[in-house]
């Protein structure tokens, strides 16, 4: 893996992310956008290890499996996403709903944290191959 592989795979998830986010009002499913960077900067350098170069090369770096990636990493994300709920909720139902509110945010943060470590593993394991 060489550094413009690394160097375009951080420039195409920030692209990327920074489409999503002006575009799209997309910030994550954590709600913070610096997260949702980090997520799709190591996906981009872990397709850059493991996936099989296809496609057109520039300067030696088959950047359309990369692209394809972080964009399949930025749709997930977005579609794993709870939708925001407009409108008033009564007094009897806003405990349960936040009730439901606080287990899903606990589940998708134990997802984060396995899913993030597990990516952090792939990309680095695949950089020092």
């Amino acid at each position: 893996m060489t550094l413009f592989q690394i160097i375009f795979s951080v420039l195409g998830a920030l692209f990327v992310g920074t489409l999503f986010y002006y575009i799209f009002k997309f910030a994550g499913p954590w709600g913070n956008i610096w997260l949702f960077f980090l997520v799709l900067i190591l996906a981009g350098i872990a397709a850059a290890a493991w996936v099989e170069p296809v496609g057109p090369i520039y300067r030696n770096i088959a950047w359309l499996p990369i692209l394809f990636v972080i964009v399949t990493f930025a749709v997930f994300l977005a579609a794993v996403t709870p939708p925001n709920q407009p409108g008033e909720i009564g007094a009897g139902e806003k405990s349960a709903a936040s009730k439901d509110k606080n287990v899903s945010l606990v589940v998708l943060s134990g997802f984060f944290w396995v899913f993030l470590i597990l990516l952090m593993f792939a990309a680095i394991y695949g950089v020092f191959r």
